[in-house]
């Protein structure tokens, strides 16, 4: 099974760009019998939209397909419980036609554009100490969700983390989700470190570009990062 519930809708096409994936990771290789995708996250469609596409029909269990006779014929029903909204379809489709894979393919561009301002703005901005002020921890621009991983350079030994941050942004209605590199052991309730290669009391952030965050608002969130960081 390949699980495509973000690259799903991006890796596809920035390879048919000519700026994706190096090696074949769908239906070209074998072994491959299922892929899924998130329609809500970069299919433009609305949430709660998800979808498992088999390779063959043998692939698909009895439990999942099920044939009922509804309104004089035969209906095959692929939901887990047989009954769920039609919204999500209608808009993908939609999405699907209206867009089509130019469109498509021009979104995803757009996308890691954006993404790439924000990375190197978080690279290039420095403290007083000429230290810079982000550690970048995702891959880069190519071959990549367009998301900037990060945290607060740790040599700065700042009092404040990336959850601090993070609260800092949303006074300026900015959510940048931070995160604990640290959990609770539920084998001896202890908080543990989740990396091997830091502690737990670790912290990251992320920023998730989807299609509606452009440019010009890329600026205005990079903007509030400065003023936050100068307080």
């Amino acid at each position: 099974h390949v699980d495509g519930a973000s690259g799903g809708f991006i890796a596809p096409f920035q390879e048919m760009s000519g700026k994706g994936t190096p090696a074949p990771y769908d239906f070209r290789l074998k072994n491959v019998l299922t892929m899924s995708g998130s329609g809500h996250k970069f299919g433009e469609s609305i949430c709660g939209t998800g979808w498992v596409v088999f390779r063959q029909r043998e692939g698909l269990a009895s439990h999942v397909a099920t044939t009922v006779t509804y309104l004089g014929g035969s209906s095959d029903s692929l939901t887990l419980n047989f009954s769920r909204p039609a919204s999500g379809p209608y808009v993908q489709f939609y999405k699907l036609l209206r867009l089509g894979q130019e469109g498509y393919m021009n979104k995803v561009e757009n996308q890691m554009g954006v993404t790439s301002y924000l990375r190197q703005f978080l690279s290039n901005l420095k403290h007083p100490s000429g230290k810079p002020r982000f550690q970048i921890l995702d891959g880069g621009d190519t071959c990549c969700l367009p998301v900037v991983a990060a945290r607060l350079n740790p040599e700065l030994d700042l009092h404040y983390d990336d959850i601090d941050f993070q609260h800092g942004l949303s006074e300026s209605h900015w959510y940048v989700s931070g995160y604990s590199l640290g959990f609770e052991n539920p084998m001896n309730e202890k908080f543990e470190n989740l990396c091997n290669d830091v502690n737990e009391a670790t912290t990251m952030f992320r920023i998730v570009v989807k299609s509606n965050l452009t440019r010009t608002l890329a600026e205005n969130l990079a903007g509030n990062i400065e003023k936050i960081l100068s307080v």
